[in-house]
Formats: C-alpha cells, sequence, structure tokens
C-alpha cells in the first residue's frame, strides 16, 4: 500500500514539470504575449533601416582602380598566361629575378606538353612549387598582374577574366580582330590593360618617328612597311609593322584601314596616291626587324628598327607590369608606361 501511494503522489509531480516545460515555448500568459508584441514593434520599425548597407557596398564594389592582393612582403603577384612560349619563356626568367615582383602562376593551352611541370624548371631555374596548369580562372583570382602572351581568342576571354577578378593586364598577343577589341575594351572599363603590339622601348620611339615624319611630308612622299620575321611567325603583317602603319596614318589624318596595300601579287596596275604599303618576310631564326621607306621621286629616306633579342620585349613587359599594378582602369599603351608623347594626336594602343 505504501508503494502505490508512493505512485501516485510522484505521478502528477512529473506531469505538472512537462507541462511547465511544455508551456515555455509554447503558448504564453495573453498579457506577456501583448507585451512581447508592443516591445517588437520599434523592432520592425529599425529593420528597414537597416537594409541600406548591403546595398552601399553593391555601390563601392566597381570602384575604377582594383584593390591589389599584394602579399605580405608587398610585391606585385604576377601571372604569366602562355608561360611556355617564346615570350613567356623569356619573361618568367626576368620575372621571377625582378624586384618587388613575386611569379605566382602561369597556364598554358589544354593539351601542352608542360602541363603538370613546376614553373621554375620550366625555365631551368630552381623549383617554385607551382605547377603549370590550363585553367586561367584562379590566375587572374591569385594575381595583381596577368601578362599575356597568347593568341587572339584566348587574349579577348583573360580580358573578361580580368574584369571579373578585378586584375591588370597586359596584354603583347598580336593578330586581334574587330570583336576580340572589343571584348578588350570592355574590360578596360573595369581594369587597367595595357595592349602593345611591341614593348620595346626603340619601336615605341620609332613609331613616334614616323608620325611625326609623315605628318610633315605630304602624299608625294609613298610610305611602305616592311617587315620580316622568324619562320614560325604566324600572322602577317607582324603587329608592330601594323602599329607602325596606324602611326604613320595618324600622322597624315587618315584610316589605315582605309588606305591600307597588303602585298602586291601579279597585275597589279601603278600605285595608288597615299596608300601605305606592307610587305611581309619570314624566314630564319629572325627576331624582328622593320623598316619603314618614304619614296618620292629623286630621293628616300629609310627608318630601320632591328631587334637581335626577345629580351628587349620582355624588359619592357617587366616595366609595364610595375607600371600597371593600381593604375585606375582604362585601355593603355607603351607610350603611356614609358612616359613620352612627341604627338600632339591621341595614339591608339597598336597590335589590332
Amino acid at each position: 500500500m505504501a508503494t502505490k501511494s508512493l505512485r501516485r503522489s510522484t505521478a502528477p509531480k512529473a506531469s505538472k514539470v512537462v507541462a511547465a516545460k511544455a508551456s515555455k515555448p509554447g503558448t504564453a500568459k495573453p498579457g506577456a504575449s501583448k507585451a512581447l508584441e508592443k516591445n517588437k514593434k520599434p523592432e520592425k520599425a529599425a529593420a528597414p533601416q537597416a537594409k541600406p548597407a548591403p546595398q552601399a557596398k553593391a555601390i563601392a564594389k566597381p570602384a575604377p582602380a582594383p584593390t591589389l592582393k599584394r602579399g605580405s612582403n608587398g610585391a606585385i603577384r604576377v601571372g604569366i598566361a602562355g608561360c611556355a612560349g617564346r615570350m613567356g619563356q623569356m619573361l618568367l626568367k626576368l620575372l621571377i629575378t625582378a624586384p618587388g615582383v613575386l611569379v605566382v602562376g602561369g597556364t598554358e593551352r589544354k593539351g601542352s606538353h608542360v602541363l603538370g611541370r613546376d614553373l621554375g624548371a620550366l625555365v631551368g631555374g630552381e623549383p617554385l612549387g607551382i605547377i603549370i596548369g590550363d585553367n586561367p580562372e584562379p590566375l587572374f583570382e591569385q594575381a595583381d598582374v596577368v601578362v599575356d602572351f597568347t593568341s587572339p581568342a584566348a587574349t579577348a576571354s583573360h580580358a573578361t577574366l580580368a574584369a571579373k577578378a578585378g586584375t591588370a593586364h597586359v596584354i603583347g598577343t598580336t593578330g586581334l580582330d574587330s570583336d576580340q577589341m572589343g571584348a578588350i575594351t570592355r574590360a578596360a572599363q573595369r581594369v587597367p590593360i595595357v595592349l602593345a603590339a611591341n614593348m620595346s622601348l626603340g619601336v615605341n620611339l620609332l613609331e613616334q618617328v614616323i608620325e611625326e615624319v609623315a605628318r610633315i611630308l605630304d602624299t608625294e612622299w609613298d610610305i611602305e612597311v616592311i617587315e620580316m620575321h622568324h619562320r614560325h611567325k604566324v600572322d602577317a603583317p607582324s603587329g608592330t609593322a601594323l602599329a607602325i602603319g596606324e602611326a604613320a596614318a595618324r600622322g597624315r589624318g587618315v584610316q589605315l584601314r582605309r588606305v591600307s596595300r597588303r602585298g602586291r601579287d601579279g597585275h597589279v596596275g601603278p600605285r595608288v596616291r597615299g596608300e601605305i604599303g606592307f610587305s611581309a618576310i619570314r624566314g630564319g631564326d629572325v627576331v624582328g626587324d622593320h623598316t619603314v621607306i618614304f619614296a618620292a621621286d629623286g630621293e628616300r629616306i629609310e627608318v630601320t628598327h632591328k631587334a637581335s633579342s626577345r629580351e628587349i620585349f620582355g624588359r619592357g613587359a617587366v616595366k609595364a607590369v610595375l607600371w600597371a599594378a593600381g593604375k585606375r582602369a582604362g585601355l593603355y599603351s607603351m607610350k603611356d608606361v614609358l612616359g613620352f608623347n612627341l604627338g600632339t594626336s591621341s595614339s591608339a594602343p597598336g597590335g589590332v
């Protein structure tokens, strides 16, 4: 009997405890719920005031100058697209030893035999612990500046990645068509892009000289641009030759596409007054020779630049990398990088 009474007396106590616990998260007293509702009213009114915060972040995001993703030592992080090409390997050697620069990656096209190799070992140096890949997106996300000597289609795609990642883009690719130039121009509205068919100081000075000479001489002086490159070069005329032609056209105040003449073969008739002619020669291991001829009756002026080493282009590209990091968005040429512009006309980047 004593046991039964104990069971009866304890049962209600347990049920009261369970009920009490259940009542806490459940329905509270009417008075308490009304008080809670009154207390919540100011919170509802304050909630809309907190919404503008994320909007402010979204407005501030597309800043004209990208925020550099600097390393702990303050070095500019540089990636190389097309790292296994002639220019890519030359750039890699120079950038590894350049002060203020940290090489963070390199890419090559899909199927390349260098994929999976160490970036430093590629150029006969100490291993960098960086594996060459074929996906450029992580390269643009990690680097402050990407140097690009690839193909026209790849470069246009890379420009879009640069704009998305806020990464400066230094382009030495030639043979770009109007659609590819359009992609680069759109990207330059968000990030700094240096576009140059030739990054040597001598060639850029040559362009300035040709523009001035063409401005001084009238159309009685015929203009011919002759270029020679190694047997492996795939585009003709070279991007540098076309940039020189653009300089001559600017000097005369005309559009190159309206006066350009690409090679002559067969019965072509007499030369048209005012046209700018191009001749391309391929052979051997010639790095790059460019001669501009101004020919009139009884006299001729020839201006020539000869490159004996690709290192001159590499040194210019390193200058462009150091210059582009942290610049405002825009499409720049090597004349901006080198800090000279003898003419008064606006000089569009070459390489189209």
